[in-house]
């Protein structure tokens, strides 16, 4: 199957309840619903045919971060590189600047990498895609990493950006997002707004995020029976699962060096006080994504508190496709959708 026939097949989705949650369900492709991974993943999920350990070394972790991406942008979108000195905190950062932005509106982003990896680079070919298509400028922040600088130090670095767009620059719609670990940080940045008093962000757009960092024993989500897969693929899912399981390990021994407690709505915005409405919300994840039955929790919780929620899953997708524009289909597609979600608000 071609890349645009899939691309088209994408643009539609099946509603589905996975018990009271709304889910927009994305195909495989044409001809595939799902029950497997993409065969555009097999080459990368080969090295889960067998088991093996995750290091925590954290220059060999760091080395494996490598996103592949493609600029499919068609028009110019300025790259403004900044560095800000505010709230007492030093943060550098992209500002991609599209034509025709609004002034007034601005999509503050975290990349992913597990708190202790990753790069504004990584997200950078999304990102311009999603500022060209929703007219919004994007900020790609370059937040301080664990352990070098553990919990809150991210956070903090997202406040202060969010504060400087809005004191400094005139910002007055602020929307946050982020994949992963800073899909986490965005909402521990919201929660932060509101708590101080802060003007709140409008909008929150989550790719596979990061909602508890206290689940290794939770089995409920890490439940294999929740991710039916075709025999020939048992294995490797199997044994991805198990690398995730070590990986929320490795994020907590780096992020949280303090004793803090990992059920903290800071620290696990899927234990936060979710009582009241929060602004709307995006969430895309992938079938095969072992953070897909927290982020399912997370978004049930959004929906039984009346908070306008979208949730997309992409069906034969694992963890951190988004960010490969012009590589997956599915990158290109879940790009739109952010882009059309940000045009809404």
């Amino acid at each position: 199957m071609s890349y645009v026939q899939t691309i088209n097949a994408l643009k539609r989705s099946t509603t589905e309840f996975d018990g009271q949650l709304r889910k927009f369900v994305k195909p495989v492709s044409t001809g595939i619903t799902g029950g497997q991974y993409s065969p555009l993943l097999l080459p990368d999920l080969a090295k889960f045919k067998k088991a093996s350990d995750l290091t925590e070394d954290l220059a060999q972790l760091r080395s494996g971060n490598g996103v592949a991406s493609k600029d499919l942008t068609t028009e110019d979108v300025l790259n403004v590189q900044r560095k800000i000195e505010y709230w007492g905190r030093d943060v550098s950062m992209e500002q991609l600047i599209p034509q025709n932005a609004d002034p007034k509106k601005a999509f503050i982003y975290f990349h992913g990498g597990s708190f202790y990896g990753g790069s504004t680079g990584d997200v950078g070919d999304m990102l311009k895609l999603v500022a060209e298509k929703s007219h919004t400028q994007v900020i790609n922040v370059n937040y301080h990493l664990a352990p070098e600088h553990p919990y809150p130090s991210g956070i903090l670095d997202g406040v202060a950006v969010c504060l400087y767009f809005q004191k400094q620059l005139g910002v007055d719609q602020v929307i946050l997002g982020g994949d992963s670990a800073g899909g986490n940080i965005a909402l521990a940045v919201n929660n932060m707004m509101n708590y101080f008093g802060y003007n709140a962000p409008v909008g929150n757009v989550l790719l596979y995020p990061v909602v508890t960092l206290d689940d290794d024993e939770t089995k409920d989500l890490w439940d294999l029976n929740a991710y039916p897969i075709k025999k020939d693929q048992i294995f490797i899912r199997n044994n991805y699962r198990e690398f995730f399981m070590q990986l929320n390990q490795v994020m907590r021994q780096f992020y949280l060096q303090h004793d803090e407690d990992p059920r903290y709505g800071l620290i696990s915005p899927l234990y936060s006080d979710t009582s009241s409405k929060k602004p709307s919300t995006l969430m895309i994840v992938g079938e095969y994504d072992f953070f897909r039955l927290q982020d399912e929790s997370y978004a049930q919780k959004l929906q039984d508190n009346g908070t306008n929620i979208r949730f997309v899953q992409y069906n034969g997708m694992a963890h951190a496709f988004a960010p490969q524009v012009g590589v997956l289909p599915q990158a290109d597609d879940s790009a739109e959708e952010m882009a059309q979600f940000i045009k809404s608000i």
